[in-house]
């Protein structure tokens, strides 16, 4: 297979064939020139990305600086207060006369503590929840939903109030269907 370059061919005279020799001087002098015009590429690629990126560093540095230096103030201000209510807790339990019992009574201090944290936080998450499980079962399952839901409101509401009698807060209506359910083999309706 012979590779001349259109050039090449209109120095040869029709009855002038190239002989191997010439051919390689072309491949030598074609490989040349395409290996300066990538290593040109090349160069110029890897300026870009030098510059690329020393933009980049110029743009992002601040903005990095600003994120840590925030999430630093913040986890200095989280854990200032935690350390004031530890202390706090500490200093309340200070007139225990026995170590254990004030460890013990600081231990319950943190733990209310952390648990009505967790309340106010939770709370609006749980009630939006809870929200979209309702609306997904009255579409799911319709009125047996909503006869169920009924129920336990009436029990839930007899189980919160004081015990006064020990007697069911609800009498079978003619047309309340009788719910049965059944837990460790023992019915209970």
């Amino acid at each position: 297979m012979t590779y001349t370059t259109p050039e090449d061919l209109s120095n040869l005279t029709s009855e002038q064939t190239p002989s191997t020799f010439d051919k390689a001087k072309v491949l030598y002098q074609e490989g040349s020139t395409r290996s300066v015009r990538v290593a040109q590429i090349l160069k110029a690629a890897f300026s870009q990305t030098a510059a690329e990126f020393k933009e980049g560093r110029q743009s992002l540095s601040p903005l990095a600086q600003e994120v840590t230096s925030e999430t630093v103030a913040t986890v200095k201000e989280r854990s200032q207060k935690a350390a004031n209510v530890l202390n706090d807790a500490w200093v309340k339990e200070a007139d225990s006369p026995d170590l254990s019992d004030r460890i013990s009574r600081f231990l319950s201090a943190i733990a209310q503590t952390a648990s009505q944290s967790a309340k106010t936080r939770l709370f609006p998450q749980v009630r939006n929840q809870t929200s979209k499980l309702d609306v997904l079962l009255k579409d799911r399952h319709g009125d047996r939903y909503e006869n169920i839901r009924a129920k336990f409101e009436i029990v839930r509401s007899w189980y919160a109030t004081p015990a006064q009698s020990t007697t069911s807060p609800h009498t079978a209506d003619s047309d309340d269907e009788i719910v049965a359910i059944e837990v460790d083999s023992e019915v209970i309706r």
